[in-house]
């Protein structure tokens, strides 16, 4: 019975991991099968199922996996830096594995944007609107795509698209430089961490 524990915890620990721990998109895997399946994922009072879900999991492997394994030096210790070094790697290899899973994939399938590792710094006056950009892209298709980026509108600044090529199999960080017509009515500047694009496959 005590085995049983011993591996109910560990077991626990990283089903907690799986369902909570953010893949490369900053999205759990298990927010990503509620949503799939149709269920809520938050409630009214903004209260995250899956995060919640994912910590009891987490606490209660953690207690069994410390009592059965007590006479372990440091494993307490041991189970926290796991947990941490599984949290940490647990985007990359998610992001890695899309490249096997999409290797043979085409067009806006084989496409996707890593908001996490993008970034812009926009300047806007009633000249003209620019937002210099850190855009990463992956495509993971065999073949190179031609892609078209437009920003979200910005303080009233409607950015114009530009275009980016890239390579097959790839995941690349391009520099970009959004232009607007400027505005009389508004003159701001600012950072943004994280900038919505929306991306489309170029025909």
């Amino acid at each position: 019975m005590e085995l049983h524990k011993g591996s109910a915890g560990i077991s626990l620990i990283i089903f907690g991991l799986l369902l909570g721990a953010n893949t490369h998109q900053q999205v759990s895997a298990g927010e990503a099968i509620f949503c799939f399946l149709g269920g809520p994922v938050r409630s009214s009072a903004g209260l995250h199922y899956i995060s919640v879900m994912g910590l009891v999991l987490m606490i209660t492997g953690f207690v069994l996996a410390s009592l059965y394994y007590r006479k372990v030096a440091w494993i307490r210790l041991k189970l926290l830096l796991f947990i941490i070094g599984f949290t940490a790697l647990y985007p990359l290899v998610t992001e890695e594995l899309m490249f096997f899973l999409k290797w043979n994939a085409r067009g806006a399938d084989a496409l996707e944007y890593i908001t996490r590792e993008s970034s812009c710094g926009y300047s806007d006056d009633q000249e003209e609107g620019k937002m210099d950009c850190t855009v990463k892209v992956n495509n993971y298709g065999k073949n190179a795509q031609l892609v078209s980026l437009s920003p979200e509108m910005i303080h009233e600044f409607e950015f114009k698209a530009e275009t980016l090529t890239a390579p097959p199999h790839s995941q690349r960080t391009y520099e970009i430089t959004f232009t607007a017509p400027g505005n009389e009515s508004v003159s701001m500047t600012g950072f943004l961490e994280e900038p919505e694009f929306e991306i489309e496959v170029v025909q």
